[in-house]
């Protein structure tokens, strides 16, 4: 046991305890920053890619449309991967329009997570799922490939992520379909 004074103790510890809330404090200003910083990044892309919008019809009189508004979450990512800071990549994008940035521990992003952020935003955007969450039909392989060129990335290396991606267990690829896997939703 430690034979230093129990009030000698108590001072350090206090040392430590003042320094542990200044750190804290220093650390919690500066994720704020860093949280404000990619809000900019998500707004810039929305501006650039807003919502498709459709018109679902008129009255009988002619006086009143309807329109719905969806946020297109595949072009939201393959926009984002383009103006968010190095070492950040987009991992989840929720049918309520809620997205999850994730800090790669890099000083820049991968190619591969950028692509497979895409790939996994397409195939959501693709998938119909019924009020209780479950999936009603899915993409084929190909049309995932196609609206990712469509969103930027070139068709080899789309079609190495979703290989890696089924690899991963994030899609099951079946008879030419892409189906969500055990990991596909990261929040």
């Amino acid at each position: 046991m430690d034979d230093t004074p129990l009030h000698e103790r108590m001072r350090r510890y206090e040392t430590l305890a003042s320094e542990a809330r200044k750190a804290t404090k220093k650390r919690d200003k500066m994720g704020k920053a860093i949280g404000r910083r990619l809000a900019t990044s998500v707004t810039d892309a929305v501006e650039r890619e807003g919502a498709n919008v459709e018109v679902l019809g008129q009255s009988a009189d002619g006086d009143r449309y309807r329109f719905a508004a969806r946020l297109d979450r595949a072009a939201l990512v393959a926009a984002l991967t383009e103006t968010l800071p190095d070492g950040f990549v987009v991992s989840h994008v929720n049918d309520d329009g809620t997205l999850s940035v994730e800090w790669t521990g890099d000083e820049r992003t991968p190619s591969k997570r950028q692509h497979g952020a895409v790939l996994k935003a397409v195939i959501a955007e693709e998938m119909v799922v019924d009020d209780d969450g479950l999936v009603e039909s899915v993409p084929t392989r190909d049309r995932v490939l196609a609206r990712a060129v469509e969103l930027g990335l070139d068709e080899d290396d789309a079609a190495a992520r979703l290989d890696r991606l089924a690899t991963l267990e994030v899609v099951d690829l079946d008879d030419g379909y892409v189906y969500p896997d055990e990991n596909f939703s990261r929040y």
